[in-house]
Parts: structure tokens; C-alpha cells; sequence
């Protein structure tokens, strides 16, 4: 079996010509984890001397950081190709496979699995090899014919990887390359940091805060959160729930009719942020509801990183983030009632457990450094590079 440290790393960067690299995201905004993991990843190659081309869907917030990084966009560009109407789909793939061809790449990193006819057509015009970083759970019905246009899988986890071997890819051809932050990207947040954060944002600055953040939808758990919280009765003078994402939970009905049935001032919803930090810095719990089989979880890390402990679903690959002494954090999916006992059991973990807020920053540090994480992709876009 293929496992965590395959790919070492092992004084890659002295040792290892620089890459022209060509990638996709399907937006300049951050979504969500994937488009997220492929902004600092692209950032931190980029700081390696690789030159990066990223073909982008749409517009969006993080274009900033990518032109300052020296990385070219492309788009806005459709990835979607519907092979019943060949002409249609060669014609919109012409153009970015042309932009691709000029750029004479040696790899082609692709972040989502499910743009694999576009990538293979921009490679096979362009003459690179397709590696493909497997973030989610795997879609495609033909996924055993499909899986040889990659020369190489690399999951962010092990059950990730499983997942993908019981859909038919060659165990010898996915490894493991996990999910890491950034160094001070989500930096140890104390008491100053709390009370700063919640001037800055206009939260409470004596109530408990719980927040969750993310995509507002059912299957990350939003709805078992409301219940679970409802079922608390809490005064919002002592503890306050915050939701950060989109859609607005006021946009879903069921999510609305919890709401109107709760204390106004017990809940608060900002919508989708740039820079989440502020809000983990005032937070004293972080609750990761998910009723899917993630594939990793890296708001887990993000909120262990900043030294506040996070309940989240044992579900997919989350046990492997909250895996040994983290596992007591982890709570039955879609139970309300598990959720709230576990919100109950941590609320005050600063008074009853001081020390717990480095632990779980040193958990992340000890348990998935960025800097392996980076020296793996480095080394397997070596490995199967042009020319390698």
C-alpha cells in the first residue's frame, strides 16, 4: 500500500530544476477547500521558482494574490465538455489549449477530477502529463476507463485513496499526499486576539461563541447544528452561535423556520469571508457538523491551528485529522443530540482545560507540516514532469 511519506521530499528544493506548471480552479473566489488548497499551494510553488499558468472559471477575490505571486490567469474559461457533441466542446477547449501549448509546460495539475476531459485535451495538446489531486469522492461512472488519461493520483487521504481504488484505480498509481496550512497562514490566537477580533467584527466580548463556517447547505450538518443548538437553550448573554458562508441560511427554508423559532440575538450569519482568521480568533469552540463522506476536512485543521478545539463528524476522512487524543472531539453524524453534548462538554474548556488551545495548535503543526505537504506535490510533479 501506498502511504503518508511515499513521496519524502528529502532536500527536493536545492535539488530539483524549476517546473512550468499549468492548472485549472473553477474560481478566484474562495469557495471552498479546493480552491482554497490551490491558491497557497500555487503561492508557495510559485515561491519555489516554478512558473505557474492557472486557467480560471470565473473571476474573483484572491486575483490579487495570484498576480503578485507572478502567476499567470487565464479565463474565464468553461471546463465542462460534453462528449455526445465533439465539435462544440474541441472548439471551447481551442483556445485554452493553444494558451497552454505557447507556456510549453512540463505538468499538468489538476484539482478537480471532475475537469479530466478538459485536462487531457489541453495536455495531449500541449505534451505534458496529467497528475490529478483527488479532494473529493469519486463521481464518474466510467471512472476505470477514464483514470488512465492521469499519470498519477494523489489523494488527501487514505480514505480518500481507498475510496478511489474501489472505483477502479490502480492501487500502484494514487498515493498519499495530505491536506497542510501554510505556516502563520491561521496563526495561535489567545485572549488579545479574542477580544480583538470581536471589536473588529461586533461580536459579544463576554459571551461563549460557537462558530461554524462554510458552504450553508444540509449536507454539511447545518440543520442538525440549529437543532442541536435549540435543544441547548442557552442565553445568547452567555453563549452565541455564529454562521459564516453562503448561501444565506435564511434562503433555505427549513434553515429559516429553525431560526424563527430561536432567540434573534442567539444567532448571528455573515456571509462568505476572505479571511476567516478573525473570526476563528474570536471563536471559542468550532463545530464541523458534515453529514458527507469528506474526503479531508481542512476546516478542522484551520480551527485546531488557531487553539480552538473542533467537534466535527466522525465521517470519512475526518477520524484521520482527529485521530488519538483529538478523537474525543468527534460526535455521531446527524445526532443532535451528540453534537450538543459535546458543544456542552467543551464550552468551557479554557476555565476546566487551559492548556488545550496549544494542544491543538501543536496537533496540527506535529501531525501535518506544510512544508512535507509541499515537498511531496514538488516531488511527484518532478517525477512525471516532461522530460523526466
Amino acid at each position: 500500500m501506498v502511504t503518508r511519506g511515499e513521496y519524502s521530499g528529502a532536500g527536493l528544493r536545492e535539488q530539483t530544476r524549476k517546473l512550468r506548471i499549468i492548472t485549472e480552479s473553477i474560481s478566484l473566489d474562495p469557495l471552498g477547500g479546493v480552491e482554497v488548497c490551490t491558491y497557497q499551494d500555487s503561492l508557495a510553488l510559485a515561491n519555489h521558482g516554478h512558473a505557474l499558468t492557472l486557467f480560471f472559471g470565473e473571476d474573483g477575490v484572491l486575483r490579487s494574490g495570484f498576480e503578485d505571486a507572478a502567476i499567470r490567469l487565464v479565463g474565464p474559461t468553461k471546463f465542462q465538455i460534453d462528449v455526445y457533441r465533439p465539435i462544440l466542446s474541441l472548439r471551447r477547449v481551442a483556445a485554452p489549449a493553444k494558451v497552454a501549448r505557447a507556456v510549453k509546460p512540463d505538468i499538468l495539475w489538476l484539482t478537480r477530477f471532475e475537469h479530466f476531459y478538459w485536462a487531457y485535451l489541453v495536455a495531449k495538446w500541449s505534451g505534458c502529463k496529467v497528475v490529478c489531486q483527488l479532494h473529493h469522492m469519486p463521481t464518474a461512472t466510467r471512472l476505470p476507463v477514464l483514470h488512465r488519461g492521469v499519470a498519477h493520483f494523489a489523494a488527501v487521504s487514505h480514505f480518500l485513496r481507498n475510496e478511489w481504488i474501489k472505483k477502479g484505480v490502480d492501487p500502484q498509481r494514487i498515493s498519499v499526499i495530505e491536506n497542510a496550512l501554510p505556516p502563520r497562514q491561521y496563526p495561535r490566537g489567545g485572549s488579545e486576539e479574542r477580544a480583538d477580533a470581536r471589536k473588529q467584527i461586533g461580536l459579544s466580548t463576554d459571551a461563549n461563541i460557537v462558530l461554524y463556517y462554510g458552504r450553508i447547505v444540509p449536507e454539511k450538518g447545518v440543520g442538525t447544528l440549529l437543532k442541536a443548538w435549540a435543544q441547548l437553550g442557552l442565553s445568547p448573554l452567555d453563549t452565541q452561535l455564529v454562521l459564516v458562508g453562503s448561501p444565506s441560511p435564511f434562503e433555505n427554508p427549513d434553515f429559516a423556520d429553525q431560526l424563527s423559532r430561536m432567540d434573534p440575538a442567539s444567532c448571528r450569519w455573515f456571509p462568505l469571508q476572505e479571511n476567516v482568521v478573525p473570526f476563528l480568533h474570536a471563536a471559542d469552540l468550532v463545530a464541523f457538523p458534515t453529514e458527507m463522506e469528506e474526503g479531508f476536512g481542512r476546516v478542522i485543521l484551520e480551527g485546531l491551528s488557531t487553539g480552538r478545539p473542533v467537534i466535527a463528524s466522525r465521517l470519512g476522512a475526518v477520524p484521520e485529522v482527529l485521530s488519538g487524543s483529538m478523537s474525543r472531539f468527534l460526535v455521531e453524524p446527524r445526532s443532535a443530540e451528540d453534537l450538543a453534548d459535546r458543544i456542552t462538554q467543551n464550552l468551557n474548556w479554557r476555565r476546566d482545560e487551559p492548556e488545550l488551545g496549544d494542544v491543538c495548535a501543536a496537533w496540527v503543526e506535529n501531525n501535518f507540516p506544510y512544508d512535507r505537504h509541499l515537498a511531496q506535490l514538488e516531488e511527484l510533479f518532478q517525477t512525471y514532469a516532461k522530460g523526466s
